[in-house]
């Protein structure tokens, strides 16, 4: 019987590399989570605000005190599981530890809790970091998740539409205030590509969404260069009780 290179190849590397939990490291037979961290992740689905995405407790309502109060500058934003202490390690490890290999995984998370949005998609745009972080990080996460997206989608992904021109401080640890002075004047549209925006529904990516405050003021300069509407769609979604 003639053996099959291909297969061979792939027993080796399972052997060498066998494939891990996202979160916790144990290895596992395919990609994702273990079932004692799948157990723990709280995955997002109704009853949540349907503009910001957070989740309730009870679906009283379908919107949230805080969009009652100041509707943001997006449309809609949905994440795929809740960020908090049993999830925050897979963020973590993919944006500060250089664990991009976990980025096909988190972008099949995001697509499969955004069949309802992907379709209505125009563009693809990730939210940018600053030369000097991208500089020191080496790489920009919500560009590898967008660009994982449209492998998934068939959605473009446009890189070099929204640019990032204000070296800001880290909005980890900030008060909701002092995150949207942080961020406000930060991000403008490339003048060179910004006719991409007239009439478009764009999806802006990123991994977490926390107050809201950097993908409010993105949507704000992707609706002054024309965009019909922006839809945030992120990883993880901190939570009303964190």
């Amino acid at each position: 019987m003639p053996i099959d290179f291909k297969q061979f190849v792939s027993n080796i590397l399972d052997i060498c590399f066998p494939t891990t939990c996202c979160n916790c490291g144990e290895i596992v037979e395919s990609r994702g989570l273990c079932s004692e961290c799948w157990k723990k992740i709280r995955w997002i689905s109704e009853p949540k605000c349907k503009i910001c995405g957070i989740p309730f407790e009870v679906g009283i309502t379908d919107i949230c005190v805080a969009c009652m109060n100041k509707k943001p500058c997006f449309d809609q934003a949905s994440a795929a599981f809740e960020y908090n202490d049993s999830s925050k390690n897979i963020i973590l490890k993919f944006k500060h530890g250089d664990a991009t290999y976990l980025c096909p995984q988190l972008a099949a998370w995001i697509y499969s809790a955004s069949k309802d949005i992907i379709p209505d998609a125009d563009l693809l745009i990730p939210v940018p970091v600053h030369f000097f972080k991208r500089l020191k990080r080496k790489y920009n996460q919500s560009e590898l998740l967008a660009r994982e997206l449209e492998k998934l989608s068939g959605i473009l992904y446009e890189p070099r539409i929204l640019q990032k021109k204000k070296h800001t401080h880290r909005q980890e640890g900030l008060s909701k205030k002092t995150r949207l002075q942080n961020v406000r004047g930060s991000f403008c549209a490339n003048e060179k590509y910004a006719h991409f925006l007239r009439g478009k529904n764009v999806v802006l990516i990123d991994d977490v969404l926390t107050t809201g405050a950097t993908a409010d003021e993105c949507a704000k300069v992707l609706k002054k260069h024309g965009a019909r509407k922006v839809t945030v769609l992120v990883v993880a979604r901190v939570a009303l009780d964190s």
